[in-house]
Parts: C-alpha cells; sequence; structure tokens
C-alpha cells in the first residue's frame, strides 16, 4: 500500500469503451445520468469516453486532489502437494484498490454513485454509446472505469500506472461547517494493472 499527496500524482478517470462517455445533465432541477455517444459528456458533468486525448495531463486531470491511497496486490489460493511443507500460492486474480480524495466541485461523483432521479446508477461504467452497466450483468472487457496515475517522480520519462475495468466501490463527503468540502471515492479492480512511460488506452482483452 502506498499513499501519495495530491502533489506527487495526477490522475485522469475514463470510460472502458471508445465513443462513449457518461453524461449528467439538469433536467427540471433533477439530475439525469445516461451514456452518451460522445468523447466528452454534453454539457461538462460527466466522465470521458477512451481515448488519449481524454487522458492528456495535466488538461484533463482531476483537479484539487489532496490525497491518492494505492495498494497493488494479488488473490491468490494455496495448492498443497503431499510432501511438501510449502504450498503453492497460485495467483487467482490481481486485487487493485485506489482511493482518490479531493476537494468537492460538483456532484459527479456524487450521481454516478449514489444514482439519478430515475434509479440510474453509473458505477459499473458504460456498456455502450446507450446503455449504462447495471451491476446485475457478467462484468465484459468494457466493465468500469480505466483510471490514469502520473507519478512526479522526477524520472523522464515520466511513469504512468493505468488501472482498467474499475469499478466504484465507496464514496465518502466529509461534511465541514467552516472548511471546503472533501469526497473519497474508492475504485477497485481485478485486472492486470499496466505500469508504462505513457498513458495505456489499448482496449481491455480480460476481466
Amino acid at each position: 500500500m502506498a499513499y501519495f499527496l495530491g502533489s506527487e500524482v495526477e490522475v485522469a478517470v475514463t470510460t472502458e469503451v471508445s465513443g462513449a462517455c457518461i453524461k449528467i445533465s439538469d433536467t427540471s432541477g433533477l439530475y439525469d445520468l445516461a451514456a452518451e455517444g460522445a468523447a466528452t459528456p454534453t454539457g461538462g458533468l460527466g466522465i470521458n469516453d477512451l481515448r488519449a486525448t481524454n487522458a492528456e495531463f495535466p488538461t484533463d486531470a482531476l483537479v484539487d486532489i489532496t490525497g491518492i491511497d494505492l495498494s497493488l496486490g494479488s488473490m491468490d489460493e494455496d495448492v498443497d502437494y503431499l510432501g511438501h511443507r510449502t504450498p503453492l500460492k497460485a495467483e487467482v486474480h490481481k486485487q487493485t484498490t485506489c482511493t482518490l480524495t479531493f476537494k468537492r466541485k460538483n456532484v459527479t461523483f456524487d450521481v454516478i454513485y449514489g444514482g439519478d432521479s430515475d434509479g440510474n446508477i453509473g458505477r459499473w461504467g458504460v456498456k455502450t454509446s446507450s446503455a449504462l452497466y447495471s451491476g446485475l450483468e457478467e462484468p465484459s472487457t468494457t466493465f468500469g472505469y480505466r483510471l490514469y496515475l502520473k507519478l512526479h517522480g522526477g524520472s523522464d520519462p515520466a511513469e504512468f500506472i493505468s488501472l482498467p475495468n474499475c469499478q466504484m466501490t465507496n464514496s465518502t463527503v466529509t461534511l465541514n461547517a467552516d472548511g471546503t468540502q472533501e469526497q473519497s471515492i474508492e475504485f477497485t479492480s481485478s485486472a492486470n494493472p499496466i505500469m508504462a512511460a505513457g498513458v495505456n488506452v489499448t482496449a481491455s482483452t480480460g476481466v
């Protein structure tokens, strides 16, 4: 587990579908959440689609990030062999958790995680340019979101960690009577994290 300050890491978020973003619109004072066949959501609120131009830093990085809690691990299964003391730790899948803490500016993550006025929830991403995952389907390669973390370690080129097929698993808002509201969003992924010298926008091949 590693904890980074907001000044040490930049973060960008996209969907897992090229040509499909998540749009949040205000209709008669009620928020509506829907998938949209566009690179960026109409009106500005939502999450962009999967493409390199939507993962540029600092243009599309989340603003006012105060902390990033990143845990890279795996789920293992013990396989015992007769006559051997040491079991085999066979990897079942990766287990990656990333918690973003930032100063709350709008309702984007509130609506995506909690749902809109019609009960539509966007925690699991977009399935197509016109449909959201409901959380009851079998995950596919377009499931969830993709997180991009740019580490400021002084290396040239910079190091990027791309986390594919992330789903939102927790959302917390900290209220303060005389200060700025802070929000924490937790993402989890069981796909292999990608570490490279640039953002990775290659479509997932397995979840």
